[in-house]
């Protein structure tokens, strides 16, 4: 990542995180992880990270479904 812009580090190592999360990148998961912990991010930050992706994740599936759930209502009509 490059050092500079407007977030702070830890703020930039956590969305990093979620894009790789989102992203399945088990190699940046796994690089994101440890620089949390090298730097001392709360284990509390994290798991707000993690579940933020889960419900973002969670909410892409249910929209991409909309196709779904059109035709099961036309089916009843």
């Amino acid at each position: 990542m490059p050092p500079e812009g407007a977030l702070d580090e830890e703020t930039r190592t956590l969305i990093y995180l979620a894009s790789a999360l989102a992203a399945s990148s088990q190699a940046c998961i796994q690089a994101m992880a440890n620089k949390a912990k090298k730097q001392g991010i709360a284990p509390e930050k994290v798991l707000e990270t993690v579940r933020i992706v889960r419900f973002a994740l969670a909410t892409k599936v249910v929209g991409d479904a909309e196709p779904v759930f059109e035709a099961m209502a036309q089916e009843k009509k």
